[in-house]
């Protein structure tokens, strides 16, 4: 009993309160959508059920066949430069993968994903030439190095069981020269010299097997100028002519052409066959592009034919770019037949799977390359638009008869929706329809949570996307645009109802150096009535646009400030009311181009336009990087205020009740640039806060031996930023305060000329973690406190208090009594990671790269969307939700409980009449 007494002691010792979230609350405010990435490597198995990819990610992953989902997936390390160069699929049910900068092969077994063994290539020479191929269980790489006599070829053998390595030969090559294209077939490498009218073809095993064809004897009068492959495992070349490719079979007397021709726009592909299929069947398929459609052609090598049966068209979605890669895969129905399934990635990075009939499922892999992300609200329903119809005109038709008619017509027809609501309601039941967040109306609901998230990649694919479920509602490929240089602009939103909303996409045209613009509707994807299908192309490159405030005299449309390469400004849309608003605004109207190479910052004031012509002027110019040759530096970032943050409190309070102002100035960004001193190449990170009106710097700070990843926040009056310590290898978070005293400046209006000099607080912390991403929190009207997302490279992102970073925190020997009342934290060099600050628990987000909030109409919820190799959207309260209720709140016993009160009150005035009535009769 005593053992029993003392166990249960330390049992309720050992009891903490902890924060954590229920089961059923999971994917409930957020979801996650997982992706691999731009396929360039793909094989079918064995039995076509799998399809093993390589991607630009550097990722290797299995997708199931039948529904494109992700079997298993491994992200080969972090190093951007290092890509997954070559893939195989061996004979004993293991896959090999190679990857370069630095030559690492890895053997996973293809049906768990488990890595079974993986060795690091260690090259003494950099070769000009580097091709794999497998033999039976072996992998082996041929390398073409140059040396003293030339160029020598070196074949390597790896055993696919252990990775053992083994030098098999070294055989020298007279007649290789730079620039040749070689092609390993193996055992053979074919290689093909533009310049030169030969085709030389030696095996790799055998070093006096040399042999060199020249083009005439192969019937070709017109030098050729691509070679092209079937697969190394396939005895098949081609030579493009003339705008066709040519089929040669190679064999021991060299190259034997067979009847196979076909287009030059084709795609070629090694087509594996399934078990039951002859061994000495080899076929080969085409994709041809057609006018409309592209045709799938199946060859049969060994009988130089054409399976026309087999063959067919496909059709891709119109949303899909041109196909850049190909793999099939030829099964027998249980008749013999034969039928094909291919996998095709197109250049908008989306990969379709299909057959001759139909395309069963696409991957949008675009979205794990994504350049700017915006959230747009939605529309009302259709019984909140009758009412805004009914009471959003001045516009009287025959006085009160007018209004009562249209008062009756506009509740006729809410009553109309409300019964045509109704009636599919009770449809979907009937039918026992499941009806979820998929099939929810794109309406704006009341605390503006449900928005359209407006997503654009860098193949130029533009995505629209429900934030409640995740599902793509709509998406558009770009077209002739250059995707470097590309930028969105939400001009008017779905708040201004009737007016239709707006959105542009600024971008480079990619047939000339002039800007274009596309005009589309955001919820819809719609062009807008501009230009050609939405295009609007200009005739001036454009190197800075500015998105102004709207008012009612542009009908809410916020015009877009364009300045071109001669600083000579543009308004869109270029109507009378925009140009107006921008003359009306041009005395405080100021804008500034940054070259980000040279470290030059010009300022431009347009104080001079008129409605007849608009005019800029330099204002300023500032050299921020340093001349000398032995240093390399440039700008790695700029950044301004969130442009929907509003303040919510001009200074902070004392502790003797005195106001610490804020140094608030809005024309004011912060400037990062980088670089590296040559002598000692130890880099560093120069800091410069600089009003862009003036040009003034207002602040400036360093930090040596540091490296990137560089990341910036900067909101109200302080800044955060991040960066990797080289000497304690370690990464530190900085901040950054200013204040402008106990006395404010100017409490209305805010001068960049009459500025004051402001006051500022700095104080660094150790982060246990690497940082990959960072953005703060931001609220509809400022009262929530703010708090730091920082996205980290485990996958993890931690929602930190902002008061963590406060640079006025004090070392505990110098903490005061006023510094405890004002809520200031003592100050500790580690941050922590705990566990409940992480807003994503368990749903792991691959290699994030950004961070993206939006405000809601509710003061203390904000909108967050993560994206990286996964893209993750949730929901955060920085302040707990003040303004709502709790998800678990008792409604059925508060009606209860009102319910008893309501009927206690009525039976107590009862009593209390009878008690007054009887002591009336004494």
């Amino acid at each position: 009993m005593k053992i029993f007494s003392y166990s249960l002691c330390i049992v309720f010792i050992l009891i903490q309160t902890i924060n954590g979230l229920y089961e059923d609350q999971i994917g409930k405010f957020d979801w996650r959508q997982q992706y691999i990435g731009k396929v360039k490597h793909a094989i079918f198995d064995s039995t076509g059920k799998k399809i093993v990819v390589g991607t630009e990610e550097n990722t290797l992953a299995l997708l199931h066949a039948g529904t494109g989902k992700i079997e298993w997936r491994h992200l080969l390390g972090s190093n951007t430069k290092s890509k997954i160069t070559s893939l195989f699929l061996l004979s004993n049910g293991k896959v090999a993968s190679i990857s370069n900068i630095p030559t690492i092969v890895r053997v996973f077994d293809v049906s768990s994903g488990i890595l079974q063994w993986e060795a690091a290539v260690a090259k003494d020479i950099q070769p000009v030439l580097c091709k794999w191929a497998v033999s039976k269980r072996d992998i082996i790489s041929v390398e073409i190095n140059p040396s003293r006599s030339g160029y020598d070829l070196v074949l390597t053998e790896y055993s696919s069981i252990g990775g053992t390595e083994n030098v098999a030969s070294t055989t020298e090559l007279p007649w290789f020269t730079l620039g040749t294209n070689c092609q390993l077939v193996f055992p053979h490498l074919v290689c093909l010299h533009p310049q030169e009218d030969a085709v030389n073809i030696v095996d790799v095993r055998n070093s006096d097997s040399h042999q060199r064809i020249e083009l005439q004897h192969l019937g070709i009068t017109v030098g050729a100028d691509q070679l092209v492959t079937l697969g190394v495992t396939k005895n098949f070349v081609s030579l493009r002519t003339t705008g066709t490719f040519s089929l040669y079979k190679i064999t021991d007397e060299g190259l034997q052409r067979t009847s196979a021709e076909w287009p030059s726009e084709t795609v070629l592909v090694s087509v594996p066959t399934v078990k039951d299929a002859e061994a000495q069947d080899q076929y080969m398929a085409a994709l041809i592009k057609r006018e409309k459609n592209y045709a799938v052609k199946i060859y049969d090598l060994e009988a130089n034919q054409v399976l026309e049966d087999v063959s067919g068209d496909m059709k891709l979605p119109d949303h899909a770019g041109e196909p850049d890669l190909l793999s099939t895969f030829l099964m027998r129905k249980p008749n013999g037949e034969l039928s094909y399934r291919y996998a095709i990635s197109t250049t908008d990075d989306s990969l379709h799977y299909g057959s001759k009939k139909e395309v069963y499922w696409t991957r949008e892999e675009a979205l794990t390359s994504i350049v700017q992300v915006e959230m747009v609200d939605l529309p009302v329903s259709s019984i909140e638009a009758s009412i805004e119809e009914e009471f959003g005109s001045d516009q009287a038709l025959g006085g009160i008869l007018g209004h009562t008619i249209k008062r009756l017509s506009s509740q006729f027809r809410q009553l109309l929706i409300v019964t045509q609501q109704l009636l599919a309601g009770q449809i979907s039941l009937v039918r026992r329809e499941a009806v979820g967040n998929n099939n929810k109306a794109l309406e704006r609901d009341r605390f503006g949570l449900h928005k359209l998230i407006l997503i654009l990649t860098r193949p130029g694919k533009l995505f629209a996307m429900d934030t409640l479920s995740g599902r793509i509602v709509w998406q558009r490929l770009l077209k002739n645009v250059n995707i470097d240089k590309v930028r969105l602009y939400v001009q008017r939103t779905s708040i201004h109802y009737p007016l239709e909303p707006q959105c542009t996409i600024l971008a480079k045209s990619s047939t000339s150096n002039q800007a274009v613009l596309f005009v589309f509707h955001p919820i819809t994807g719609e062009p807008a009535q501009f230009g050609s299908e939405g295009y609007v192309n200009l005739d001036y490159s454009v190197q800075q646009a500015l998105l102004l405030p709207q008012n009612e005299e542009t009908e809410y449309m916020k015009p877009l400030l364009l300045l071109d390469e001669s600083a000579a400004p543009h308004v869109f849309p270029p109507t009378e009311s925009a140009i107006n608003h921008v003359v009306k605004m041009s005395n405080n109207l100021f804008m500034f181009v940054a070259d980000t190479k040279s470290c030059v910052l010009r300022g431009y004031s347009l104080a001079k336009s008129t409605a007849d012509h608009l005019a800029s002027a330099a204002v300023w110019q500032l050299q921020l990087c340093s001349s000398s040759d032995s240093v390399e530096e440039e700008i790695v970032s700029i950044v301004s205020r969130h442009p929907e943050e509003k303040v919510f409190s001009q200074g902070r309070v004392l502790a003797d009740r005195s106001v610490l102002y804020k140094y608030l100035n809005p024309n004011m960004v912060v400037v990062a640039t980088a670089g590296t001193n040559h002598p000692h190449h130890r880099g560093y990170l120069n800091l410069y806060l600089i009003d862009v009106v003036s040009g003034a710097v207002v602040f400036s700070t360093s930090h040596r031996r540091v490296q990137p990843p560089y990341h910036v926040v900067y909101a109200e009056n302080w800044i955060i930023y991040a960066y990797y310590n080289e000497k304690y290898r370690r990464t530190e978070l900085s901040s950054l305060e200013l204040f402008e005293g106990q006395t404010q400046s100017n409490s209305t209006a805010f001068s960049s000329f009459s500025a004051p000099q402001p006051l500022v607080d700095r104080q660094a912390y150790i982060y246990p973690s690497h940082i990959t991403a960072m953005k703060d929190t931001v609220s509809e009207q400022g009262m929530t406190a703010k708090h730091i997302l920082l996205g980290l490279s485990n996958g993890w992102i931690q929602e930190m208090p902002r008061a963590f970073l406060d640079p006025r925190r004090p070392v505990v020997a110098a903490a005061t009594p006023e510094m405890r009342e004002e809520g200031i934290m003592p100050y500790l060099p580690e941050l922590p990671i705990p566990a409940e600050a992480i807003i994503n628990y368990n749903q792991t987000i691959s290699n994030i790269k950004s961070i993206y909030v939006t405000p809601s109409s509710l003061e203390s919820t904000a909108l967050v969307f993560a994206c990286g190799l996964d893209i993750f959207f949730t929901h955060v309260t920085p302040s707990r939700t003040f303004d709502v209720l709790n998800d678990d709140f008792e409604y059925g016993f508060i009606a209860l409980v009102l319910t008893g009160l309501t009927l206690a009150s009525f039976i107590t005035k009862r009593l209390a009449g009878k008690k007054s009535l009887r002591q009336a009769w004494k």
